[in-house]
């Protein structure tokens, strides 16, 4: 906002050719603001303790953040000086300000909601505790820190994202009661994920990560060694299911920093399993359904919420009246790598960025050219009905709407061709122009796509040669490719 200088408060002037750091406090340590504050730059004096200053920015002079602390000098030369001598206009000065936190420090730790109320209390029976004390009430939060696996050109990987939110959704289970001995024979396997990407996440590109191996300095803003802060909430709509939402945040440095940057959100369905039935079964029964109540009972009371109350994810998203359209289609085979592969062999379904990176290769064209710039969806909408293993050929239906950069790709082993054969259905879109700070671009018949019915559709089309064409309807037209 803009105010009338305070009366006898000293005028600055930005000297350095560099401009100078602004951060968030009088603390060296304190966040850095993204922009330097220009050299001529003029500033008001707000306060002043020894050589740091807490300035308001006059307008017409230079740029950079509208307020802030900075320092006056380093290293022996003088970054600011005053400005005594020059005359303000007639009008007076045009002195811009924002407000600043009061602090940036993360507060104490709060005290976690375990039947004693001790911090960081684990679960019963749990030889572990949460790597964060969580607060009732709240999301489930837990940090983790950007390695080099992490990363890409653009940013960080859309399967690091996925990880990071399977890593806080581990640590979730240090909190569960773990005297109920029926689940070691339980599994909880997705079988649907939704996540968006938001813009934020290019910050974490190469070209911010010109620090050489200045990793932890204080200016540094690279992507390694950088803190992300996940928060997650649960719901439980009908037994067997499970849904979730995580929210991944950039905060820093240091974790102490209290910058969340939204990078991404994420919403998943699990479905609890008996592992000891040969395929796997859904949990049933009043018995099971105890069970899981009394292992999950403090999840449920702390960090649950009634709106993730639902199993049909598509009804969380707006409606775009406008059905999937793909004005291309290729038929490929892949191999699935043990690269691919999680602790049973099995398809790690964060790897499925980099699943569909291989397939839009392999295909070639306009599908090839998805990924020039940029190997990552910025949404996708992943259904997994059943297991891929390691070593095992499949046929990927790949269909593409070249406009919109949208696509849809179904996978069956090789020489199936039902639809109860297919294993993993996926729409994913690789349009990044013009995404909304926000990140939401998916729709709910985007979401419908990778239900069993338009996925027949695709699979009829693809073995009758493009004879076998439905009707367009609200989710999916394929007249376009007959």
């Amino acid at each position: 906002f803009v105010h009338e200088p305070m009366e006898n408060s000293r005028i600055w002037e930005v000297v350095s050719s560099k401009g100078v750091v602004v951060r968030l406090a009088k603390d060296l340590a304190s966040p850095a603001e993204d922009e330097r504050l220009t050299s001529g730059s003029l500033v008001q004096e707000a306060e002043r303790v020894g050589d740091r200053l807490r300035y308001n920015r006059i307008a017409g002079t230079g740029y950079g953040p509208d307020s802030g602390w900075v320092s006056i000098r380093a290293g022996g030369q003088d970054l600011l000086r005053p400005a005594d001598d020059l005359e303000p206009p007639a009008a007076g000065w045009k002195v811009l300000s924002k407000e600043l936190p009061t602090t940036w420090r993360r507060p104490a730790l709060p005290v976690a909601s375990g039947a004693d109320g001790a911090a960081r209390e684990g679960g019963p029976g749990s030889v572990m505790k949460p790597q964060t004390a969580q607060t009732s009430g709240q999301p489930y939060t837990f940090y983790r820190q950007i390695n080099f696996l992490d990363t890409k050109p653009t940013g960080l990987r859309m399967s690091s994202c996925l990880a990071a939110m399977d890593e806080c959704r581990t640590d979730l289970f240090t909190i569960c009661d773990m005297t109920v001995e029926s689940m070691r024979k339980v599994t909880d396997p997705f079988t649907q994920l939704c996540l968006e990407l938001r813009p934020a996440i290019t910050r974490l590109g190469k070209e911010n990560s010109s620090d050489g191996i200045l990793y932890t300095h204080r200016d540094s803003k690279g992507a390694l060694l950088s803190w992300l802060k996940l928060e997650a909430q649960f719901g439980w709509p009908t037994f067997p299911f499970r849904s979730e939402e995580q929210t991944l945040y950039l905060v820093g440095k240091q974790r102490e920093f209290d910058l969340n940057v939204p990078l991404a959100t994420g919403r998943f369905l699990e479905c609890f399993c008996d592992d000891t039935v040969k395929p796997p079964v859904a949990l049933s029964g009043d018995t099971w359904d105890q069970d899981v109540e009394k292992f999950f009972a403090r999840v449920k009371k702390d960090h649950s919420s009634e709106e993730l109350k639902e199993t049909q994810f598509h009804k969380f998203y707006p409606e775009s009246k406008t059905p999937f359209a793909p004005t291309k289609f290729k038929k490929v085979t892949w191999l699935m790598s043990h690269g691919f592969g999680d602790l049973w062999d099995l398809l790690y379904h964060a790897k499925t960025p980099e699943l569909l990176w291989d397939l839009n290769k392999l295909a070639g064209g306009s599908f090839a050219d998805l990924v020039i710039n940029e190997p990552d969806p910025q949404a996708m909408v992943v259904s997994l009905p059943k297991k891929m293993e390691v070593g095992t050929f499949y046929d990927a239906y790949c269909f593409l709407e070249e406009l919109s950069k949208k696509a849809v790709y179904v996978l069956l082993p090789q020489g199936k061709t039902g639809i109860a054969d297919h294993v993993l259905a996926v729409f994913a879109s690789y349009q990044w122009r013009g995404v909304p700070e926000d990140g939401k671009t998916m729709y709910s018949e985007d979401v419908q796509l990778v239900k069993a019915a338009p996925v027949g559709q695709m699979l009829k089309f693809a073995e009758s040669d493009g004879k076998d064409v439905a009707k367009p309807g609200k989710v999916l037209n394929l007249s376009k490719l007959a």
